[in-house]
């Protein structure tokens, strides 16, 4: 099984086919494939465990290096997949541990880590990783790395019994001596580099993001500039038809001012045109009225004629006397039969009399004079109706 799956391994790089025979989820389940997985987040394991057995390998887990240590002499794992920041043995001393035994030298590692220091890689390398993946992880990268250490694990040739040769190297100022063969130099190398690639890609992406973005923002922006332009104006507009119907407003209100005026120079000459005809009415009852009715009174009349010319003078009288006026301006809401009821009740006429004098019922009358009294405000006042009258002249 595992020949057959290095062979398509070899023809799908090679061109010859586009995809293996065997997948890595068939070849992790037939082959019962067991992984170590160390990570003290608990969040972390429960994700890459989640994705490895979706792929058919059987997952093991370590929350620290201790405890990973104990698994990997029990179950002999296929692959050690281990973070390197972790309490009490962290991944790197995990890797050196796994690699100076010879149980399990030949046990493939891949360490995981949120660092970015170049620095990182070499102590990837002191400690003997195999593979070196940046979180966060593409699922994708971490599953082909899987794939490669997989097929490649058969094919590494038996150790002669001769050590790697020591390499220095200068990083930061610092020298490293490292003591690692050239194919893990290059694995290393090589997850490195699809480490930057994959980080470049994505810095690629999200400048393309970022520039939709800002495209977007700055239609945003422009439309929203339009629109509050549009508003601007329109209050410029309103702001304008609002100055103008002030303006009109301004221009009317003039005009009633000077209606208001013309009306009181009006109504003043009215008031002067009615006092010359009130006096000329005056000067008329007393020059071509009053003077006959003297004379009529000085003659032998008969009762009833007597009082008819009796009553005649009063009422000329009132009509030039100022009890009249007084009594029109503020008792304008009588009647005018009101009016005759009132200036009887004045002259001291009874009831009686007055009912004869203006042909009405007694009954009429004193409904007559409950109103009188009822419209003066004195109906339920004890103030004598005659009294009362008479204060007006």
């Amino acid at each position: 099984m595992l020949k057959k799956f290095r062979q398509d391994e070899r023809l799908q790089r090679e061109g010859i086919i586009h995809r293996p025979h065997y997948s890595l989820r068939q070849f992790a389940k037939e082959m019962k494939t067991n992984i170590v997985i160390v990570e003290d987040s608990l969040t972390q394991a429960e994700k890459l465990s989640y994705t490895l057995e979706e792929q058919g390998f059987h997952v093991l887990y370590a929350r620290n290096g201790q405890e990973a240590l104990h698994l990997i002499s029990t179950d002999k794992p296929a692959i050690v997949i281990s973070d390197i920041i972790m309490p009490e043995m962290d991944g790197f001393e995990l890797c050196k541990h796994i690699k100076s035994e010879p149980a399990t030298k030949a046990t493939p590692v891949i360490l995981l880590t949120v660092l970015s220091d170049p620095r990182d890689v070499i102590r990837s390398l002191e400690c003997g990783a195999d593979n070196f993946i940046t979180k966060p992880y593409d699922e994708e990268n971490l599953l082909s790395r899987i794939q490669y250490l997989l097929t490649q694990r058969e094919q590494d040739e038996p150790e002669d019994g001769s050590s790697d040769p020591e390499i220095e190297i200068l990083i930061g100022g610092q020298k490293y001596s490292i003591t690692a063969s050239r194919k893990r130099i290059l694995n290393i190398l090589i997850s490195t580099y699809e480490t930057v690639v994959r980080k470049n890609r994505d810095l690629l992406r999200t400048q393309q993001e970022l520039r939709m973005l800002n495209e977007h923002l700055e239609n945003r922006v422009q439309e929203r500039t339009r629109k509050l332009i549009e508003e601007i104006n329109r209050r410029r507009q309103v702001e304008e038809d609002l100055r103008k119907q002030e303006q009109d407003l301004r221009n009317k209100s003039k005009v009633l001012e000077e209606v208001n005026t013309a009306l009181h120079v009006l109504i003043k000459n009215r008031e002067m045109d009615r006092i010359d005809q009130g006096q000329k009415i005056l000067s008329n009852c007393k020059e071509l009225i009053l003077p006959y009715v003297e004379q009529l009174k000085k003659q032998k009349l008969p009762p009833h004629q007597l009082t008819c010319v009796e009553i005649i003078e009063a009422n000329l009288q009132n009509i030039i006397s100022p009890f009249l006026q007084s009594l029109s301006s503020e008792l304008a809401n009588l009647t005018p039969k009101e009016v005759q009821v009132a200036n009887l009740v004045k002259e001291g006429k009874t009831t009686k009399e007055i009912s004869e004098l203006l042909n009405l019922s007694i009954r009429s009358v004193e409904s007559h004079r409950d109103n009188i009294r009822t419209k003066l405000g004195i109906n339920n006042e004890k103030i004598n109706l005659r009294s009362y009258l008479l204060s007006f002249s």
